[in-house]
C-alpha cells in the first residue's frame, strides 16, 4: 500500500477544519504561524486558532516589549472566527489590553487568562464576555460597573494577589450559579468570609480573614484552607467554637487540606461536643506546617483526626519543634485509642525529623487506627537526627492497634545541588 507522501495525497490538509484546529492549537504559537508558508491552502489557516496563548515563551522571544505588542495587534486583526481560549501572561500593563479586550468582547471568549507585571485595573469589556466559562486574573484591581450581572455560565474563577472590596467577591459568587471551581490566594484581607454557593465543588483559600465558614456548599467535595500570618490570632476569641461555624454546612466534603494556623482558628472558642456532620465523610486530610509546640494545634488536630470515621488517608507536614512540651505529650497519650481512627489504612508524615514531639505524635496514630496499613516518612537528609533504621526498630516497640503496619523511611540528599534518595522499608 502506497503511503500519502508517495501517492501525492495531502491528507492532512483534507482534515475537516475542527481537526485542524485542534492540530494547530497543540502548536506553539510560532510554528502554528509558520505553517502559512506550507502553501497557499495554508497561508490562513492559523487565523482561525480557537486558542491564542501569549505566554511567557511569547515574549521572551522579542527583545523589547513593543515588538510583541505589534504581533499581538496583527493576529487580533487578521483573526476570523470565535477565541474561545484567550490567555495574556507574564506582560506589562498597558493601555493596549483595553484595546485587545476590545476586540475580543465579540470573540465568544470561554477561557479568560490575564497575569501582569505589574497592578492594573482589570480591563472593563473583560466584563462583557457574557460567555465566560474560566476566569484567571493575577496581579491587577477587580472593580466590576455599575450594574454588572455577573458571568451566568462562570464554572472556574483563580483570583491570585487580586485586589478588591470584600463585598464585590459575595456579589460576584452570587451572580455565578453555575460556578463549580473557585480559588483565593493572597487576595484582599477579608474581615468575614462566607461562602455560599449551591454548586460549589472545589474551594481554595490562602490569604487573611478573621473569620470564614461555608453558609451554604452542598456540592463542596474539597476545601484547602490556609491562612497566612497571624492575623486572626490577635482577634477576641469567640464566644461560641469555630468548627461549627466553619464546617457550618458542607455534606458532600471528601478532601480537606488545612495547615498549623488554620487549625489554631477552629479551636478558638473551644471544641464542641459534638463534631460537625460535615466531618462524616471526609476520606482524605491533610495538615501542613503543623507545629506540634502548640497543644491547642495538636489538642485541634487530634479532634479533627479523630472525629472523621471515615478518614483513609493523612498527611502531615511537621514544623520543626525542638523543646518538649509536656501537656502537649500528655495530650497525646490521653487520646491514644485503638477506637480512635477506625478506618485510617494510609499515612503520609513529611518532615519528620525524629524529635521526641513528633515521635509522640506517632504513637498516638499508630495506637489508634486499627486498619492501618502504610505509613510514609520523608525528610532531607541533613534534617534528621537519626537514622531511618533506628527510628523504624523504635517505632517497632511501639504500642500498634494494627499488626499490619508496613513503615517506609524516605531520605532525600540535598548537598551540592543533587538529588539522591534512600529508602528504608520494613514489612511486618
Amino acid at each position: 500500500m502506497r503511503n500519502a507522501w508517495t501517492s501525492g495525497v495531502d491528507t492532512i490538509s483534507n482534515l475537516p477544519c475542527n481537526v485542524l484546529d485542534v492540530i494547530l492549537g497543540c502548536l506553539p504559537w510560532k510554528d502554528a504561524v509558520k505553517t502559512s508558508i506550507l502553501s497557499k491552502d495554508w497561508r490562513y489557516k492559523w487565523v482561525t486558532r480557537q486558542e491564542l496563548d501569549f505566554n511567557d515563551e511569547f515574549f521572551k522571544s522579542f527583545k523589547q516589549d513593543e515588538e510583541a505588542k505589534r504581533i499581538i495587534y496583527q493576529v487580533l486583526l487578521v483573526h476570523k472566527g470565535p477565541i474561545l481560549k484567550f490567555r495574556l501572561r507574564s506582560f506589562t500593563s498597558c493601555p493596549d489590553i483595553d484595546h485587545w479586550m476590545h476586540f475580543l468582547k465579540k470573540k465568544n471568549v470561554q477561557e479568560f487568562t490575564l497575569h501582569v507585571r505589574s497592578g492594573t485595573h482589570s480591563p472593563h469589556h473583560l466584563f462583557t464576555f457574557q460567555q465566560l466559562m474560566f476566569l484567571e486574573l493575577q496581579d491587577c484591581l477587580f472593580h466590576p460597573p455599575l450594574g454588572f450581572k455577573g458571568f451566568e455560565k462562570l464554572i472556574n474563577l483563580d483570583l491570585m494577589d487580586v485586589t478588591f472590596d470584600p463585598s464585590i467577591l459575595t456579589n460576584l459568587i452570587s451572580k455565578s450559579p453555575l460556578l463549580e471551581r473557585l480559588r483565593l490566594r493572597s487576595i484582599t484581607n477579608f474581615d468575614i468570609l462566607e461562602i455560599d454557593a449551591a454548586n460549589l465543588k472545589f474551594f481554595e483559600f490562602i490569604g487573611k480573614t478573621k473569620s470564614i465558614s461555608f453558609k451554604n456548599a452542598p456540592m463542596l467535595e474539597k476545601v484547602m484552607v490556609g491562612f497566612l500570618g497571624r492575623r486572626l490570632l490577635t482577634d477576641t476569641s469567640p464566644v461560641c467554637s469555630n468548627f461549627p461555624k466553619f464546617f457550618h454546612y458542607i455534606p458532600s466534603l471528601l478532601e480537606l487540606d488545612i495547615c498549623g494556623t488554620t487549625l489554631e482558628y477552629l479551636i478558638k472558642g473551644g471544641l464542641p461536643e459534638s463534631p460537625p456532620t460535615a466531618l462524616n465523610n471526609i476520606k482524605s486530610l491533610t495538615i501542613s506546617s503543623m507545629s506540634l509546640r502548640s497543644v491547642e494545634v495538636v489538642s485541634s488536630a487530634v479532634y479533627l483526626i479523630t472525629s472523621c470515621p471515615k478518614l483513609q488517608d493523612l498527611t502531615i507536614d511537621f514544623y520543626p519543634v525542638g523543646d518538649i512540651v509536656e501537656s502537649a505529650v500528655q495530650l497525646l497519650r490521653a487520646q491514644s485509642s485503638p477506637y480512635g481512627v477506625v478506618k485510617l489504612q494510609r499515612v503520609r508524615v513529611n518532615m519528620f525529623t525524629g524529635l521526641e514531639m513528633e515521635v509522640e505524635f506517632m504513637k498516638f496514630i499508630l495506637a489508634s487506627a486499627p486498619v492501618l496499613g502504610e505509613i510514609f516518612i520523608w525528610n532531607c537528609m541533613c534534617f534528621l537526627f537519626r537514622s531511618c533504621k533506628e527510628m523504624i526498630d523504635e517505632m517497632k516497640e511501639f504500642c500498634r492497634a494494627s499488626a499490619n503496619v508496613e513503615f517506609t523511611f524516605e531520605e532525600i540528599d540535598m548537598e551540592g545541588g543533587s538529588y539522591e534518595h534512600e529508602e528504608v522499608m520494613e514489612v511486618p
